[in-house]
């Protein structure tokens, strides 16, 4: 019997990854294990996933818990969806840097929140991996927790455990083709590399045919005004002109990861657009957006009224790319895979081996493998590696609980004011968070 693990499945992401068990169709007879911390969460999402299999009928045995071992022992595949310490830890990792003057949007991958983030997450599922180590050496874990590239390389660097990164935000750039060519979104095929969050398409294909070249004019002449602002894909035109390849993500996700954003917050046009797509940051406050919470928290009590029978639970797939994983692996199915996160065996010239990249990918009985995408432009590469070289100092000072080596790991992202600023915010962040953390900086 398969056995799937989800960690974190406290979450609606859960109900997601089931859906896209649905979809997939073939691993029924499976282990389906709910393990989170958090005993109210699970409670609700067991009742929920619990009432829609038996609903359903179909061949899946779900089984739900709070213990790690108890999670963990005998499974084949770990999935992790957690957030370490959920709206507490978001609201530290977002606030400090704000208050002393840092430009960010989502603050989940770099700049100084990526990196005080890095700190509640990276631990947390290390020691998921370090247990699966002892009860589940052969288990692949697939991750979608951000900070995705640190995440992936702690895990490389420190443990035993198979491990490839999963992320949506390829379907960007078809979403952006789609409607500004007017192609069916389903026949856009891209090809991108990079790292998680920044990549940079090298191809996209209608079927068939190279659509490439046509999409780049479409952008480049803002015929389509309207579609770009709306994307929003504004900093990614600026970035197309100069880097010479269409960034992949909108503009949410990319502009971050440059120096640029400062200049951009500044622009009266550009700066409105990436507030309003941040979701979690009130900027006139400097903190978690109370607008989020509330969200959150009637997202919350409508899963506690569907599991409590009050509501139909309407089930759609994520289309998130596990399920497919685990499908082709357990039934030796081969399947093309539009972005995986796995280690440089050659996929992209420029950048080290084995430091973690974004790259398309193939898997099958034998398991997940990249496809080579070859070279990048040189300013392409060379941000790249930035943050690559950035993300390898922060796992290495967490794995040796080095305060200097995440110091400097902070010094050296475009959106940390200053090397003064860098020790100021982890210095606070080490301070007001020690109740919280789980590793002790020296």
């Amino acid at each position: 019997m398969t056995r799937i693990t989800i960690v974190g499945a406290g979450s609606s992401f859960t109900l997601g990854l089931l859906g896209d068990l649905y979809r997939v169709n073939d691993l029924w007879g499976s282990e389906l294990v709910l393990y989170d911390i958090n005993e109210e969460s699970l409670e609700v999402m067991n009742k929920i996933v619990t009432r829609y299999v038996e609903r359903t009928g179909v061949d899946l045995k779900v089984f739900a818990t709070t213990n790690k071992i108890e999670a963990l022992e005998n499974t084949d595949f770990a999935i992790i969806t957690i957030r370490a310490w959920g709206a507490e830890a978001l609201k530290r990792f977002l606030s400090i840097p704000l208050r002393h003057g840092v430009a960010q949007v989502v603050g989940d991958t770099v700049g100084p929140s990526g990196i005080l983030k890095g700190l509640f997450e990276i631990p947390a599922v290390l020691d998921i991996a370090r247990t699966l180590e002892d009860v589940s050496p052969h288990a692949l874990m697939i991750n979608f927790t951000n900070p995705m590239t640190a995440i992936c390389t702690a895990v490389q660097r420190g443990t035993k455990i198979r491990v490839v990164g999963l992320c949506h935000e390829i379907h960007q750039i078809r979403r952006l083709a789609s409607r500004l060519l007017d192609l069916d979104i389903e026949k856009i095929i891209p090809e991108a590399g990079g790292i998680n969050h920044l990549t940079w398409a090298t191809s996209l294909k209608y079927g068939d045919e190279e659509i490439m070249d046509d999409f780049k004019e479409a952008v480049l002449k803002g015929k389509r005004w309207s579609v770009i602002e709306a994307h929003p894909y504004i900093v990614g035109r600026q970035l197309l002109m100069l880097y010479g390849h269409p960034p992949v993500s909108s503009d949410r996700h990319i502009s971050e990861f440059f120096h640029y954003l400062y200049e951009w917050f500044r622009d009266p046009k550009i700066g409105p657009i990436l507030r309003s797509v941040s979701m979690y940051i009130d900027y006139e406050k400097k903190t978690l957006s109370e607008q989020w919470i509330k969200m959150r928290n009637r997202m919350w009590e409508r899963l506690k009224r569907i599991a409590r029978g009050e509501e139909e639970i309407e089930l759609w797939p994520a289309h998130e790319a596990a399920m497919d994983i685990i499908s082709s692996i357990v039934n030796n199915k081969r399947r093309e895979l539009l972005a995986i996160n796995v280690p440089n065996d050659g996929y992209i010239d420029g950048i080290p081996k084995d430091y973690v990249v974004e790259v398309p990918g193939v898997v099958d009985g034998n398991g997940v493998r990249g496809r080579r995408i070859g070279r990048l432009s040189k300013p392409a590469t060379a941000i790249l590696n930035l943050h690559l070289e950035k993300f390898e100092l922060l796992v290495k000072g967490i794995l040796e609980e080095d305060k200097y080596l995440v110091l400097q790991a902070m010094a050296i992202d475009p959106l940390t004011p200053s090397p003064e600023k860098a020790k100021v915010i982890l210095d606070e962040f080490l301070e007001e968070s020690k109740d919280l953390l789980s590793i002790s900086l020296k």
